[in-house]
């Protein structure tokens, strides 16, 4: 039996989430500048809403986020910051660049880093099947989204079908995208303990893959989920025009941005993360900051990123370097009222 503990199932209506936050009413603009000044009394009544204790509020999300993200703290980042590709190594060296991540422990990049932890395999069956480190276990990311977004509940069962508990250490890692996702998806269900190994797993010359699958028990793995890390059709409503939040579009594609956006979006390339785009190894703290700064990404703001699976590459990188952010899974969003086309 799955136990689901505390955790919201995603109800859809016409193939996009249902609203979960329910907040005051829009701001005139009469009374803006009233408003920013007195704003955090306004909002301190409430981190959420009645209908939604677990959702959170834009206009007070540091509580949200402090609530649901206690201490992001974890092992020495001495050992995480030994290796990287030489492209970062180089960059790092550099005079006046910081080399520490705001929070290194997200990140693995030697292989003595994966002792004694859960590995899980984003990748698809076949390309698992061919060759993947030794003890992992297969969580194919498109499996997850049978409709286009995120199953929870399905995603909580093939936990459990795998062996995976909710207090294991777990280290996700694949090509490209496809282990940002499952990091994705296993913040939105709650779980702590959590690693994504630095970059493709071909990067890593020296790693020994197998072939054979690691023999596994059912067990019951619980879920918390972070609700307001999926943002729904009545949370993207809410953060239309709202000054604490930035809306981000993610995807690799820039003629899919000509085709539609959301109104009021800010576009970021995602290759621009990588010290070395085919190995898909992060860039190093100083330079990763200098590019959210110079693309007008707040550190102050919240992010909330579209166009599955790029956003949650992007989702990764800010939460490396302390940034709060949530993902808008699918493309539900064209349909809403808030999408902007270009081309009939």
């Amino acid at each position: 039996m799955i136990i689901i503990a505390n955790s919201i199932s995603i109800s859809r209506s016409g193939g996009r989430p249902k609203g979960l936050l329910v907040l005051g009413g829009q701001i005139q603009m009469a009374l803006f500048i009233a408003i920013a000044l007195v704003g955090a009394l306004a909002v301190a009544a409430s981190a959420g809403s009645p209908g939604c204790p677990d959702c959170p509020d834009w206009n007070n999300f540091n509580a949200w986020w402090d609530r649901y993200h206690p201490a992001d703290s974890g092992s020495s980042s001495e050992s995480i910051r030994d290796q990287a590709l030489k492209s970062r190594s180089q960059i790092q060296d550099e005079p006046g660049y910081d080399t520490q991540y705001a929070l290194p422990e997200l990140i693995v990049s030697q292989e003595r880093d994966l002792d004694g932890r859960v590995l899980l395999d984003a990748r698809s069956p076949a390309d698992y099947r061919r060759g993947h480190l030794p003890g992992a276990r297969n969580l194919y990311w498109q499996s997850l989204r049978p409709q286009g977004i995120l199953d929870a509940d399905l995603a909580v069962m093939e936990l459990g079908r795998l062996g995976v508990k909710d207090t294991d250490n777990i280290v996700v890692y694949g090509n490209g995208d496809d282990s940002a996702y499952l990091f994705w998806v296993l913040e939105f269900l709650g779980h702590e303990n959590l690693s994504r190994l630095d970059g493709d797993v071909e990067a890593y010359p020296d790693l020994k893959l197998v072939e054979n699958a690691p023999e596994t028990e059912e067990s019951t793995y619980t879920s918390a989920a972070r609700v307001g890390l999926m943002v729904d059709e009545t949370m993207l409503k809410e953060a239309q025009g709202n000054l604490g939040v930035q809306i981000v579009d993610a995807r690799s594609s820039y003629s899919d941005r000509a085709k539609s956006r959301i109104s009021n979006s800010m576009y970021f390339k995602t290759s621009d993360l990588y010290s070395d785009p085919k190995a898909g190894t992060l860039k190093g703290a100083g330079e990763l900051q200098d590019l959210f700064s110079g693309k007008g990404i707040d550190e102050g703001k919240v992010q909330i990123i579209y166009g599955t699976p790029d956003a949650s590459a992007l989702y990764f990188a800010l939460r490396t370097m302390g940034y709060r952010a949530a993902v808008i899974d699918g493309d539900w969003w064209q349909q809403t009222d808030y999408a902007v086309r270009s081309i009939s």
